[in-house]
């Protein structure tokens, strides 16, 4: 059954993804043509508020033809509908991809480091987005979480201070990490900004490129954007 509302929605909420001439990640470099950006989308999820719907914006990876990986609070509320877009080099491509379906999985963050205390209030976690048709000619990124994270970059397509951004790119430097994988980063030469959360966080595996998680959260005193990041790991049984 075709469901032609639903289209219109999700169209809606991808018109949003469309860039303004700002940056998403303030700094860093935009993604050339790579098998990262190939990979990156856009998400764009309306909500409903009290008196109204809302649009929040999001970034993930395509992580099998019809699957999505992004942060969990980019589709928490029970969303009324998300779309992906897709990327050529920096600029997307316009074509939006409804999303059908949709699982969240938490992320354990007891024990990080005392002077992270506060990040056990943030929800940091990790969500699979299906699409509602496969995706054909991009090659997906495989989640691995059990590479050492190192040479790290980070893949978004967020909000910067001065409005929606192109695909960009930064380099992370860890500096704290929990026993269940939760990783605590510094941005080089960047800032990482509201929307960018659910961005892929590729590590270089012995094969190629892997994501190793997603940007979950930024801790930052003069939003929307900051320099350090907290990464959710793709878990194992992604």
């Amino acid at each position: 059954m075709r469901h032609p509302r639903r289209r219109v929605v999700a169209w809606a909420a991808a018109l949003a993804l469309l860039p303004g001439p700002a940056p998403a990640i303030d700094g860093g470099a935009p993604a050339g043509r790579s098998r990262v950006s190939q990979a990156a989308v856009g998400i764009g999820t309306l909500v409903r508020g009290d008196d109204s719907v809302g649009l929040n914006r999001c970034s993930g990876v395509l992580i099998a033809p019809d699957l999505v990986l992004t942060a969990g609070h980019c589709v928490k509320d029970d969303p009324v509908a998300s779309a992906v877009v897709f990327y050529d080099g920096a600029r997307p491509t316009g074509r939006a991809y409804r999303v059908a379906a949709l699982a969240r999985y938490d992320v354990v963050a007891d024990d990080l480091p005392s002077g992270y205390a506060g990040l056990a209030t943030l929800a940091l976690d990790t969500a699979i987005l299906r699409l509602a048709t496969p995706v054909r000619g991009r090659r997906p990124l495989r989640p691995d979480s059990s590479v050492v994270p190192r040479d790290l970059v980070v893949t978004g397509a967020g909000l910067s201070r001065e409005g929606v951004g192109t695909l960009k790119t930064a380099r992370l430097e860890p500096v704290a990490r929990s026993s269940t994988g939760l990783l605590i980063a510094v941005a080089r030469d960047a800032e990482v900004c509201t929307g960018d959360s659910g961005g892929p966080v590729v590590a270089r595996g012995p094969r190629g490129p892997v994501v190793w998680g997603v940007a979950s959260a930024v801790l930052t005193s003069r939003p929307p954007c900051g320099r350090i990041v907290v990464v959710a790991p793709a878990e194992p049984r992604l």
